[in-house]
């Protein structure tokens, strides 16, 4: 299965408004009443309302990329951490009157889940990032419990192929120079994918499980006084995958990377991993290649959308100036950071 199974057709789906959400809440049986409203936060892919109906909160989210089987396979991991003791919470999706969690519909599948309290976690200092990384460490063990047979996607196929049928990264850079990208972002993009090319063949004895694949702080709730992981949201993008990806995606979205503080940061979010599982050496090892794949992974991600005529192109710049970015903290810190990385792992 390729990274994303996600077709970005011309025009993408049907845009959703506050006023089409508000109609697909008989379908959960909410009465007329019910109360609906955009959420803060919009992500890329989905949109997201909040429903209140008496004392109760319920998040509606419409996905304009999954498939019905892809969100049938989130909530089937769901299922399984809801049973498995976990310390925080995910989200629980509401079944419809005919016992369904997700319903198709012509903007994408749309599910309701229930509130989760909670507030976007302070990421100042090196105590926020150890509990971070713990929370991945607790979230990658009990992940690792779910039968691959779960996840429809997979995230260990080569990451220069954001879906079935894209041309190679040359042509797209060719593409993308015609719209106007310069020819150093070009270069960039070519550089990363040529390096890549000659890592990931090599990739495949990683360890695998089922991963998260989004680990952010924007998906994690946390308590506002004392700043303890609450929740853990945004599971749409959870497939099969190297185990070490996930603590990689905490690195790259969390600020622990390219800022001057970066060994206490990086070293305290690998730490909190590390308390519940350590990495092996060769996941250690591979640590600088797959921050490169994940952010030229990206880019090209991107350019699909935009292809397919539902991105702009500044998305895609923007995104190669992520990559150019790391690729140069990396030629100046990669000796240091897998030095921090091994000695976390190996508990010194």
């Amino acid at each position: 299965m390729s990274r994303s199974r996600q077709s970005f057709q011309e025009g993408g789906p049907e845009p959703v408004g506050l006023e089409f959400a508000a109609t697909l809440l008989p379908l959960w049986g909410f009465p007329a009443g019910a109360a609906i409203s955009p959420a803060d936060e919009q992500g890329t892919n989905n949109r997201t309302f909040l429903v209140r109906h008496g004392q109760q909160r319920y998040v509606l989210r419409v996905s304009g990329l999954l498939s019905v089987a892809e969100v049938r396979a989130e909530h089937q991991i769901l299922s399984r951490l809801r049973q498995g003791g976990l310390p925080f919470q995910v989200p629980e999706p509401v079944a419809a009157p005919n016992g369904q969690t997700v319903i198709g519909t012509s903007a994408g599948p749309a599910v309701i889940s229930r509130w989760l309290p909670g507030v976007r976690p302070d990421m100042n200092g090196e105590a926020a990032f150890e509990r971070f990384g713990r929370t991945v460490g607790v979230l990658g063990a009990a992940l690792a419990k779910v039968p691959l047979a779960n996840a429809l996607r997979d995230w260990r196929t080569d990451p220069r192929w954001a879906q079935p049928g894209d041309p190679p990264v040359d042509v797209v850079c060719g593409e993308l120079r015609t719209a106007g990208m310069s020819a150093r972002q070009a270069e960039v993009i070519g550089e990363a994918d040529r390096r890549i090319g000659r890592w990931w063949p090599g990739a495949d004895g990683l360890p695998a499980q089922v991963i998260h694949a989004d680990l952010a702080p924007s998906n994690v709730l946390a308590d506002p006084d004392t700043g303890q992981v609450t929740g853990l949201l945004d599971f749409e993008a959870a497939g099969t995958g190297f185990r070490v990806q996930d603590v990689l995606a905490a690195l790259y979205l969390s600020t622990a990377l390219g800022t001057p503080d970066w060994p206490r940061r990086s070293a305290a979010l690998l730490r909190g991993c590390a308390s519940v599982r350590r990495l092996e050496p060769a996941e250690v090892a591979a640590m600088p290649e797959l921050l490169i794949a994940r952010s030229l992974g990206s880019v090209l991600w991107r350019a699909a959308r935009w292809r397919g005529g539902i991105g702009h192109i500044g998305e895609v710049t923007a995104h190669v100036g992520k990559l150019e970015a790391i690729t140069g903290w990396l030629a100046a810190n990669q000796d240091a950071f897998l030095a921090v990385a091994a000695s976390v792992n190996a508990g010194s």
